[in-house]
């Protein structure tokens, strides 16, 4: 199936989890894509998972809290390929702790990649979108933006500030034919999530296992989700099998917002 064939995407957050699944499964569809992330050598790593498709691809190292940076990424898509078909704005990081002891570096750095590159990523192609009168655009919640998490209530917010924001943005260009909607997955097995639970298991005194256990068992489905069924509902959301969704979320959870 090659529903991206010659569609240009452009992807933050591909270095690793469910940025690299949605490049590479973009790539199997025959997209060309510009990928980027803070991580350079991981992002490196990404790329040569591609096989022949790197050679429809461009990689660039950007840091999602620099405008600049998001802004050079997205112009250097429009003198390559003159078009954005598919924007996904997947850069994120999670911070956990009680918010009497958050340090506020971290809380400013939740603001800054999770709600501000998600709106500098858009910001910057939204003139384009525009101009060309068609396009897609699919932001990253979370199961974190529906309910709440124990010690996690400012990552929680940027992520309800994401799903609030993707909302509000489909009302703006619904009139340019742009869609614009969101994923929101429940635990995934990717380093960010392994980072969380680590933390977690060091600050509780608990082995790892029991942590992971717990993610687990949050879902009705008893485990935790691969990347690629993330990526999946975001290529869904990216083609035309979504024709009539904008505004809308995908919750991709295992039933954790069912119960």
């Amino acid at each position: 199936m090659m529903r991206f064939k010659d569609k240009i995407i452009v992807l933050t957050g591909a270095a690793s989890g469910i940025g690299r699944a949605t490049a590479k499964m973009f790539a199997e569809e025959g997209a060309f894509q510009v990928i980027s992330d803070i991580d350079e050598q991981n992002l490196e790593e990404t790329y040569n998972l591609l096989g022949e498709a790197k050679n429809k691809t461009i990689t660039m190292k950007v840091d999602v809290r620099d405008p600049l940076q998001i802004k050079e990424m997205i112009n250097i898509t429009f003198e390559h390929y003159e078009r954005i078909d598919v924007l996904v704005a997947n850069a994120g990081v999670v911070r956990v702790g009680p918010v009497d002891e958050f340090p506020d570096e971290d809380y400013e750095l939740l603001i800054d990649v999770n709600l501000k590159g998600t709106y500098y990523t858009c910001k910057y192609a939204i003139p384009y979108f525009k101009k060309q009168n068609f396009g897609t655009i699919i932001t990253l919640a979370s199961v974190a933006a529906h309910i709440g998490q124990i010690n996690h209530a400012n990552y929680c917010s940027t992520k309800a500030g994401i799903l609030g924001f993707t909302k509000a943005l489909a009302l703006d260009l619904a009139p340019f034919n742009v869609r614009v909607n969101s994923v929101s997955p429940g635990a995934t097995d990717t380093p960010m999530l392994q980072s969380d639970v680590t933390k977690q298991a060091k600050d509780r005194s608990v082995d790892y296992e029991l942590v992971k256990k717990e993610f687990e068992e949050e879902g009705v489905l008893g485990r935790w989700a691969t990347p690629e069924e993330i990526a999946a509902g975001i290529l869904f959301l990216a083609s035309e099998d979504a024709s009539y969704m904008t505004g809308a979320d995908l919750r991709l959870d295992g039933g954790w917002t069912a119960r």
